[in-house]
């Protein structure tokens, strides 16, 4: 494996564990909010973080962005979704 793709796969790394713990921050704040709509508000913005934070990884890996993996973005907010709103 060549030096170039090693550092991609560890920003890849890095970048996805940073944006998941995130995301799945902001899905457990959703369980804790006590405003009107605050927590769908909040687990739309999880599923975006974790959207985005496929799609960088894809143009990290220099691949196309748009492409049906988008949607693993979305895990973090669907699990918050169903801890926090089916509950």
């Amino acid at each position: 494996m060549q030096i170039e793709q090693v550092q991609r796969w560890v920003m890849t790394a890095l970048m996805m564990t940073t944006a998941v713990i995130f995301a799945s921050g902001l899905s457990l704040l959703a369980g804790q909010a006590d405003r009107a709509g605050a927590k769908p508000g909040l687990l739309i913005i999880a599923a975006i973080v974790g959207i985005i934070a496929v799609a960088a990884a894809r143009i990290i890996h220099q691949r196309s962005v748009l492409t049906p993996l988008l949607l693993l973005g979305t895990l973090p907010a669907a699990a918050g979704w169903y801890l926090v709103l089916e509950r």
